[in-house]
């Protein structure tokens, strides 16, 4: 059990980090224009997911009596942003395979199926706006993996 800022903090990290690196994989992958395309896109997409969760950080603070704890291990969402900023750093550096991989990983992690139902549980007012989320994140994933599936890459 955590309470919801101990969770919040590290979800907006990751979610400013998946900005940051979808914007240096469009950055990297300019010569290639549909996958530049893709993950500016994305990285677009992850500054809304940015600016929600900071919503809902500011809603949390202010109205800390309806958000309970939130069932889930603290731990393993920290590793998922550490995991994130190595990543970061090694964004320009990585194949198209290699990012499509990664970021198919990461749309599909911890981050994002499990600590948004947690939160969700947490307090069910936030439930729907955590669904969108969810949604959003499922639409990015099946994207990288028509991407991967397009250009011959196995996908995990």
């Amino acid at each position: 059990m955590a309470d919801i800022q101990s969770v919040l903090r590290p979800l907006e990290q990751f979610e400013r980090l998946m900005q940051e690196i979808y914007n240096e994989l469009a950055d990297a992958l300019a010569q290639d224009a549909e996958a530049a395309a893709l993950f500016s896109k994305l990285a677009f997409e992850e500054g809304s997911h940015l600016s929600q969760v900071q919503f809902l950080r500011r809603l949390a603070r202010q109205n800390a009596a309806h958000f309970g704890d939130v069932e889930i291990d603290l731990g393993v969402l920290v590793r998922e942003v550490e995991e994130l900023e190595t990543v970061r750093e090694a964004a320009r550096r990585l194949s198209l395979r290699e990012a499509l991989v990664l970021a198919i990983q990461f749309e599909g992690g911890v981050a994002e199926l499990h600590t948004r139902p947690a939160i969700a549980k947490a307090n069910p007012d936030v439930a729907r706006a955590l669904g969108n989320l969810h949604a959003a994140d499922e639409r990015h994933r099946n994207a990288l993996i028509e991407l991967a599936c397009r250009r011959g890459f196995r996908t995990p």
